[in-house]
């Protein structure tokens, strides 16, 4: 670690199981320059730019290198971009957080991964709920098996398949989003889990059919699945 680099660590989020990483910039000299809430326990009351020693911002806990997006200045300038809003007032955890700020520092552009991967998931499951709708509008999803047995699948079995899956997803996203990997790696992860999510499901429902009904409502969840992911990249 140097001068500089952005720093990421993992915090508990309002002392819950879920978890997020909580980022900063390297001074270099034993300090982290990171925005944070002045009181953690109610993030959305406000916050500030700080300066703290490196072991403040660690809490006890491993510290990791943030590389994605890549840096636009040079380590030095990171730096003075960051020193130059300590004490800054303005916090908020959707809109401007501490990856936002750490993230401006190094490239001149406001983003948060951790943000964008939870407003995409929820707005992709609104998408296939959409795309589910659709489906049943013209008769709902048919699951046939070979032995000529039909379960058909209505809007009581088709949402929550798509809420769970689209969950499954965000989680897998998300861990992947904490061990440091790439967002197309994450997007990867999500779009495997949510798709054997989805086919599980449906196995279950088609399992009132037998064997036969369990393979076919893998494929028709599967199918539903890929199908929600074509309609959400025309939307």
């Amino acid at each position: 670690m140097a001068a500089g680099d952005r720093l990421q660590v993992e915090r508990q989020f309002l002392g819950f199981a879920v978890s997020y990483m909580h980022h900063g910039i390297d001074v270099g000299d034993g300090t982290v320059v990171h925005a944070r809430p002045d009181d953690f326990r109610r993030p959305f009351a406000g916050g500030r730019v700080v300066r703290t020693s490196f072991a403040e911002f660690a809490a006890g806990m491993p510290v990791h290198v943030v590389r994605e997006p890549a840096a636009v200045f040079p380590p030095r300038e990171v730096v003075q971009r960051a020193l130059a809003h300590v004490g800054r007032e303005g916090y908020c955890p959707v809109v401007e957080n501490c990856e936002h700020f750490a993230t401006w520092c190094a490239s001149g552009r406001r983003a948060s991964r951790q943000v964008d991967l939870v407003a995409g998931r929820i707005g992709g499951a609104m998408k296939r709920v959409v795309a589910a709708v659709s489906a049943r509008a013209v008769g709902g999803v048919a699951i046939r098996t070979a032995l000529g047995t039909t379960v058909r699948a209505g809007m009581g079995a088709i949402v929550p398949a798509v809420l769970a899956g689209e969950a499954v997803a965000l989680a897998a996203e998300w861990r992947a989003c904490r061990a440091g990997r790439s967002e197309d790696e994450g997007r990867r992860a999500a779009e495997r889990a949510g798709l054997v999510t989805s086919a599980t499901t449906f196995a279950l429902l088609g399992l009132r059919a037998g064997p036969a009904g369990a393979l076919a409502g893998a494929v028709a969840g599967a199918a539903i699945w890929v199908g929600g992911a074509a309609f959400r990249g025309r939307c």
